[in-house]
């Protein structure tokens, strides 16, 4: 790699992402040692566009994209420039297939670890600077490599397991160069790709020593940076997403306010975003008394109501609110996106998956539909039970999580609630026992008693989060049958 590539590399990564923080790995590390610290995980193609890496771009400004600058650097003689920076000709060695070409249009570019490649190992959940930082890392010079051009169509999106350069002995070169890209940008490997890597890494090849490359990934990038979301964040990594698509730009003191409800506007503008601001026609009188035409967010509540995902509140003389400022109900939010993906069809459960959503609510089946997709997991209830508590808001960063799932694939599916086994009801007075591993009472049981001073704390009190129960009980009842008193709160 010349001073020149190397140079343009940090300046891009310091322009887009703010200095590197160096990887984790030794500076002694092998290749196979690279593998071995590459977390493995299904992929994820959900949401891919090609559009979504900005390339080729001139970060320096010379009037050179990234395309001529790898052409220049690779070239094995000097480049023949004319104009601005239009190659006309050099001398490119492909050490995918041994071939060498004169002619730059003979040559393409390849990303190492393509585009689509890098969207389902991870980079979904990057901000749109740092998409930019990858697609254009000149940084080190194993990222973006001169082929021929066939030979790079030929490869397209592929992982090792997929595709391997025809040329035997550049395989070795090809997965300690990936291992080493994969690396730098925290992406993980599928189970076949790791496979086909430790098969390649065997012997000599990964034993070669590489040492860590330099950590081009994010922490806390560009618009993400919210001063209100640590790094340690349960959803650092949805927040980020949301904020990398444009859905959320926060507020203008940089906070993001995870804790708070998402209002019904709120809503309507996160799901506008998601959509991809179309284009909707608004009509010159509001469709809903509480909402004027002025409302900062009247197009995205008008789209919202134009696609069906809300009907609004039946004001009982024709009319119909919109309630703009009122918090979203979990409940809602479970309607709302089944709508947005255009009401797709759920068969009745054998069983309910949530304890507390009855077959005769009016969302269950929407309720249903998120749990299926993975994309709501409720609350842990102790002995294989889950509540979605339907009533509750919507918190801000609840929301970034559904839509994170929405888009981009769900967690487990929970299919029906036929994993929950609460013990049987006890004779009045007998306790139950706490969730094991916890301080929380069963939901069915949420008295919490505790033993040393035989006194028992209702949810709700002002001692019951703190209180660590020796035993549960369904009522006060219960409670006082025991010998139990109440606390004094």
């Amino acid at each position: 790699m010349t001073f020149l590539r190397a140079a343009l590399g940090a300046a891009v990564v310091a322009t887009v992402l703010g200095a590197p923080t160096g990887a984790a790995a030794s500076v002694n590390a092998t290749a196979a040692d690279l593998l071995a610290g590459l977390p493995v995980a299904a992929e994820v193609r959900t949401g891919y566009d090609r559009d979504l890496f900005t390339h080729w771009i001139d970060a320096d400004g010379n009037g050179c994209d990234t395309r001529r600058e790898v052409l220049q650097a690779e070239s094995l003689t000097p480049v023949v420039v004319t104009g601005t920076c239009t190659i006309v000709s050099g001398q490119w060695y492909s050490a995918f297939d041994g071939a060498t070409w004169t002619d730059p249009a003979d040559v393409d570019i390849d990303h190492l670890v393509p585009l689509a490649e890098a969207w389902d190992s991870g980079a979904r959940t990057w901000s749109e600077p740092t998409r930019r930082a990858f697609a254009n890392d000149l940084a080190i010079p194993d990222s973006l490599i001169a082929v021929t051009d066939s030979v790079n169509q030929s490869k397209s999106d592929g992982d090792p397991a997929d595709w391997m350069p025809p040329l035997t002995s550049a395989r070795c070169d090809y997965a300690v160069q990936w291992v080493t890209v994969k690396t730098r940008w925290r992406l993980s490997v599928d189970p076949a790709e790791q496979a086909a890597l430790a098969d390649t890494l065997s012997g000599s090849c990964g034993a070669r020593v590489v040492g860590a490359p330099p950590d081009g990934s994010p922490t806390q990038d560009g618009p993400t940076s919210f001063v209100d979301v640590s790094g340690s964040h349960v959803f650092r990594d949805e927040i980020t997403w949301l904020a990398g698509q444009r859905v959320t730009t926060g507020y203008t003191d940089g906070t993001f306010r995870p804790g708070q409800p998402v209002l019904r506007e709120q809503m309507a503008a996160f799901l506008y975003r998601l959509r991809g601001e179309p284009a909707v026609q608004l009509p010159p009188t509001s469709p809903f008394t509480d909402v004027p035409t002025t409302h900062v967010f009247y197009r995205q509540m008008v789209w919202l109501k134009s696609q069906n995902i809300t009907t609004g509140y039946d004001n009982g003389n024709g009319t119909i609110s919109f309630r703009p400022g009122q918090p979203v109900l979990r409940e809602q939010m479970a309607a709302f996106l089944r709508r947005l993906e255009a009401n797709p069809p759920v068969a009745q459960p054998s069983s309910r998956p949530f304890t507390d959503v009855a077959t005769s609510h009016v969302f269950h089946l929407d309720i249903v539909w998120l749990a299926r997709e993975g994309i709501t997991t409720g609350y842990d209830t102790g002995f294989g039970c889950r509540e979605y508590r339907p009533s509750a808001a919507v918190l801000r960063e609840q929301m970034a999580a559904f839509l994170f799932r929405l888009e981009n694939g769900g967690t487990t599916p929970l299919l029906d609630g036929s994993a929950c086994q609460p013990p049987p009801p006890p004779p009045p007075g007998n306790p139950v026992p706490k969730i094991p591993g916890t301080n929380n009472c069963p939901a069915f049981a949420p008295i919490k008693g505790n033993a040393s001073s035989m006194i028992y704390h209702v949810p709700g009190g002002g001692s019951y989060n703190v209180t660590n129960p020796e035993q549960c009980f369904r009522s006060e009842v219960d409670a006082v049958a025991a010998g139990y008193r109440a606390a004094r709160n």
